[in-house]
């Protein structure tokens, strides 16, 4: 009868048809997602993560299985001689493992030289954890991800990208064989032939259904610090804030910062400045971050190291690493390196929505100490167990004391988006100069920003003490990290020393991300106020400039 299916015995001539192709590729997605289970921990990423890798990997898979069906079709037209359902499966897997192990290979090299190397120069982006698995795509899609899987760092060689790119195609092959054998078996076979017009929406129910398993899972609980090792626990919150720059009352009205929960917020006058937090190498930082913004998404990302998240107290709408709605938390754990070289400051920060709610003060800082560190009150000298605060007396372990200071170097973006405005209400003027137009107090150091024409207007000398203050006798480590746009600083004291064992005197570039740490020691200078600046003359001009003053040690001080 017209329209009924073709039902072929055991061991008659066969060529696979091409409706073998989706229940093909749907078993090796479903192999894929059961994998990504097993390696996550049963905690698989929610399925925004997972939706557009599922939807790549499948038209990978489709179109390998239709080429794997089309060469064995061309095979088959030079032998007719009758085949068991093993040796259907046999061919039918063999012919799919030959189309993916070039797929899989040509993406690998493809990826790798795609791929911009990682450049550690003084002042780029610190990265103190190696290139391990951090990102939930490595472990799904092992043909569109050719390191899915590794742990340990990407492959350096063409040989060794090659190699990673078969070892994953041979994972994809694991389920391919029984799969074949099922499909080809004579009453999976009428039941194909069957609904023939349904395979693309049984892709549909497929795709559907993972879905909505990796989104039915419940919110993870928060994550904990490996056993047998110091903890040091933060909370910090996402809130709005009126910054004032300067004296002259110069701020930004829809300011926003992070702040220390229970710390309080300061006294009346007092100058605001970012979160800076310490902690020292080896021990296990757990932070619970809140975003108590009204209206605002926020996020708040550690650049250069990595860890692992739970949360949030409203799982709805919600991946790690992006953005919170108001009202929701989430707690970050963060095993800290060890090695000496890790020491050093990290930018906190929130890159999402372009980097707006960061060029509006959402930015901070995370300060690594050696192991085993103490810290005191940079004023009062007492001990300060927290270590919170852009200033601090840092005492290492059988090395010599030293004040630490972080200054944190950001820009507010154009003149026509950086909304920076006078005591009045009123735009702070536009600029122009060498580097092209720019808004006056822009540009600042700690949410301190003093534009050259209001220090012209307000003649000679200081209208305020200078924020930096340090004792002839005693060393400084100033820490300088750059948050706030794309914009590279070049971080300078000026009036120091010029010479080559002066870090402090010679000009540093500093990149978006990264941070440096420049080192003075006691007596290496008289006393005196210097002018730390930013070289780029629009930085400078634009208020990102503070007074250092260096003094003779009183014989009460601490």
């Amino acid at each position: 009868m017209k329209g009924a299916p073709v039902v072929l015995a055991e061991g008659e001539p066969w060529k696979p048809r091409w409706e073998l192709v989706v229940p093909l590729a749907c078993g090796v997605l479903g192999w894929e997602l059961a994998v990504l289970g097993l390696l996550s921990g049963g905690d698989p990423p929610p399925a925004r993560v997972v939706a557009a890798l599922l939807v790549k990997d499948a038209a990978l898979l489709l179109g390998g299985g239709v080429l794997a069906v089309a060469g064995v079709r061309a095979y088959r037209r030079r032998e007719t001689r009758p085949l068991t359902s093993a040796h259907k499966a046999g061919l039918l897997s063999t012919a799919f493992l030959l189309v993916l192990l070039p797929v899989a290979v040509g993406r690998g090299l493809v990826q790798r030289q795609l791929a911009t190397p990682e450049v550690l120069d003084f002042g780029a982006a610190r990265s103190a954890t190696p290139p391990a698995l951090q990102d939930d795509s490595r472990f799904l899609c092992s043909v569109a991800n050719a390191d899915a899987g590794a742990e340990d760092a990407p492959a350096d060689t063409w040989a060794d990208t090659a190699w990673t790119a078969l070892r994953d195609a041979l994972l994809l092959q694991v389920p391919v064989f029984p799969l074949a054998w099922l499909l080809v078996h004579r009453r999976v076979r009428t039941a194909l032939t069957s609904a023939r017009g349904s395979a693309f929406t049984s892709l549909i129910w497929l795709g559907t259904l993972c879905l909505w398993r990796a989104s039915a899972r419940p919110a993870p609980e928060a994550p904990a610090c490996p056993p047998g090792i110091p903890v040091r626990a933060y909370a910090v919150s996402a809130v709005a804030a009126d910054l004032v720059l300067n004296a002259e009352g110069d701020h930004v009205p829809q300011g926003v910062r992070y702040v220390l929960d229970g710390a309080g917020a300061g006294s009346p006058g007092e100058p605001l400045h970012p979160l800076v937090l310490r902690a020292n190498l080896g021990e296990c930082l757990r932070l619970r971050f809140t975003n108590r913004l009204a209206r605002e998404s926020a996020a708040l990302h550690f650049e250069g190291l990595g860890g692992t998240v739970g949360g949030p107290a409203r799982p709805r709408a919600f991946v790690p690493g992006a953005s919170l709605s108001p009202g929701q938390a989430l707690t970050y754990v963060l095993a800290l390196p060890r090695e000496p070289e890790a020491q050093g400051a990290y930018l906190l920060h929130d890159p999402e929505e372009g980097g707006d709610r960061e060029a509006r003060g959402l930015f901070g800082a995370l300060v690594l100490e050696p192991a085993g560190t103490r810290y005191r009150d940079a004023t009062t000298g007492a001990p300060h167990a927290s270590g919170e605060g852009w200033e601090a007396l840092i005492e290492p372990p059988g090395a010599p004391a030293f004040r630490e200071w972080v200054l944190i170097a950001h820009a507010m973006g154009p003149p026509e988006v950086a909304d920076v405005r006078s005591a009045r209400g009123e735009p702070l003027p536009e600029l122009d100069e060498m580097a092209g137009p720019f808004r006056a107090g822009a540009f600042g150091l700690n949410y301190h920003s003093h534009p050259q024409f209001e220090r012209d207007e307000a003649g000679p000398g200081p209208r305020t003490p200078p924020p930096l203050r340090s004792y002839r006798d005693e060393s400084v480590t100033l820490r300088v990290v750059h948050a706030g746009n794309a914009e590279p600083h070049i971080p300078h004291v000026h009036g120091w020393r010029e010479a080559a064992d002066e870090p402090m005197g010679q000009p540093h570039l500093l990149m978006p991300g990264g941070s440096l740490s420049l080192t003075a020691p006691g007596q290496r200078h008289p006393a005196g106020d210097y002018l730390v600046h930013c070289h780029v003359p629009n930085h400078t001009t634009g208020g990102e400039r503070l007074t250092w003053r260096v003094i003779e040690r009183p014989a009460s001080a601490p």
